[in-house]
């Protein structure tokens, strides 16, 4: 887990980084468009990598000790 939990890390704060700036564009999307579609996906995506991370440290999973 000591290699795991830097890279946890950083993924988590791109993550958060990438979730702010689509909250500080929302405003300026409208439903519908291209660009509307996109930035859900990608807040779906985010979320979803989020939601791995938590898991990950959350059980303890040494992902690069197996190699």
């Amino acid at each position: 887990m000591e290699r795991t939990r830097p890279v946890l890390k950083v993924i988590v704060g791109v993550n958060v980084l990438f979730l702010v700036l689509l909250a500080f564009s929302a405003p300026y999307l409208e439903p519908g468009s291209g660009s509307y579609v996109v930035a859900v996906i990608t807040a779906g995506l985010c979320l979803v990598m989020l939601t791995i991370s938590a898991a990950i440290t959350y059980f303890e999973w040494d992902v690069f000790g197996q190699f």
